[in-house]
């Protein structure tokens, strides 16, 4: 279980709660004005209903992955260029 091997870790909902908070409240982002670009690693653990990229799809709609470990993107200039060519006008 999360608390069993991580003691005091937030689950996924709570922590997208809490990150949407301040997002939305601190910064104006929806997910009508928001395309999500994840770093999250793409190990077999971030593939089910509960994880957090999953929470924060079905929130955001759509998510642009990006690869990564330890949260850094690394698709490199490239992979940044198409991730930018996919944000709307006015988009965040």
């Amino acid at each position: 279980s999360l608390q069993k091997y991580f003691p005091n870790a937030l689950p996924s909902k709570a922590t997208h709660l809490r990150t949407k908070a301040v997002l939305e409240e601190e910064f104006g982002f929806t997910p009508e004005n928001t395309l999500l670009g994840s770093s999250f690693c793409p190990d077999e653990i971030n593939h089910h209903g509960r994880d957090l990229p999953t929470v924060m799809r079905n929130y955001y709609g759509k998510i642009f992955p990006m690869g990564g470990i330890g949260g850094a993107p690394y698709v490199g200039e490239t992979g940044f260029a198409a991730f930018s060519s996919h944000v709307a006008d006015n988009g965040d």
